[in-house]
């Protein structure tokens, strides 16, 4: 900690800290170590912030709990991606608010973002937990409409869905398909 705090005054001392992508790994640092409100005092004295320094506070903020700060920071960007949306997807999920995670990926996917293998993780893991089957079988059309139906990450995810929802068969079914498989699997 007194290391990364020594880096940083000797980044702002040589009149580098207002650079964007200088102040996205400060951010990470210093809520990483707890302290939040360390990175919350730097993120707001930046004169100009970019999606990824605001995507690394979103997830900080979601790390301790702070979802309320999460989704305020979220719905006041100008400019969101996909990175975005995951990370107040997954951290919805993260704390314990599933059903607000589902409606989000919904968003995502109104708003025309492509979604990744955490995203997917993410949604499906929040049905898993909603035992929403039928939400989660949409998802899995969805899945295999893009190029992650052989992602070894979302083969897990909707083995496990299907598991908590008590659909063993789909979930054995989706288990012998998948191309590549690991220990979660």
């Amino acid at each position: 900690m007194d290391l990364g705090r020594q880096i940083h005054g000797q980044i702002l001392k040589f009149g580098f800290g207002s650079y964007e992508f200088v102040g996205s790994p400060f951010l990470d640092m210093y809520a990483k170590l707890g302290l939040i409100f360390g990175a919350k005092g730097y993120y707001y004295e930046m004169a100009e912030r970019n999606v990824v320094m605001c995507n690394t506070m979103i997830i900080g903020h979601m790390w301790h709990g702070m979802v309320e700060e999460s989704k305020r920071l979220f719905h006041g960007l100008k400019e969101r991606d996909s990175i975005s949306w995951t990370t107040i997807i997954s951290g919805l999920m993260q704390n314990g608010m599933e059903t607000e995670a589902v409606d989000m990926f919904r968003e995502m996917i109104l708003a025309g973002f492509t979604m990744d293998q955490f995203t997917f993780g993410s949604v499906l893991t929040a049905c898993g937990s909603l035992l929403a089957l039928g939400e989660g079988k949409q998802i899995h059309a969805y899945v295999v409409r893009t190029d992650h139906k052989d992602n070894v990450f979302v083969g897990s995810a909707l083995v496990d869905m299907y598991s908590k929802c008590k659909s063993i068969k789909s979930a054995k079914t989706v288990f012998e398909r998948m191309t590549q498989k690991n220990v979660v699997s």
